[in-house]
């Protein structure tokens, strides 16, 4: 009991976290595990090649990156992504995003070449 006679409770461990302390390895959750393609579905070596190829150049930047690059605000950002004038971010996780760098480098030359042209 605490000052206030107030019974204190135990935190409650998950089944997950209790699991993973006593295995001592560390494993993702449910909705994040591999899941076994169908040998039909899986991809051949010439697809894996040609998209780790593409793979290489992608750069993932976070908001505050993405602010820094652009000057633009959060507000700002996301209003013209609803407006579809600015790249919309990629879903990393349940709660995380990220902006898609060559994205944001390929609208900030064409915002700097509307600018030109203007003047």
């Amino acid at each position: 009991m605490n000052m206030l006679n107030i019974p204190l409770r135990k935190a409650s461990v998950s089944h997950h976290q209790q699991r993973e302390k006593n295995s001592g390895q560390t494993s993702l959750p449910r909705q994040f595990a591999a899941k076994k393609m169908p040998l039909s579905q899986e991809p051949s070596e010439a697809d894996l090649r040609r998209s780790s190829d593409t793979l290489d150049d992608v750069t993932f930047l976070r908001l505050p990156e993405v602010k820094a690059v652009t000057g633009l605000g959060k507000t700002s950002i996301y209003g013209f992504i609803r407006n579809n004038s600015f790249p919309a971010p990629v879903r990393l996780g349940p709660r995380a995003v990220a902006w898609v760098k060559s994205e944001i480098k390929q609208w900030a030359l064409e915002r700097v070449q509307a600018s030109r042209s203007v003047a």
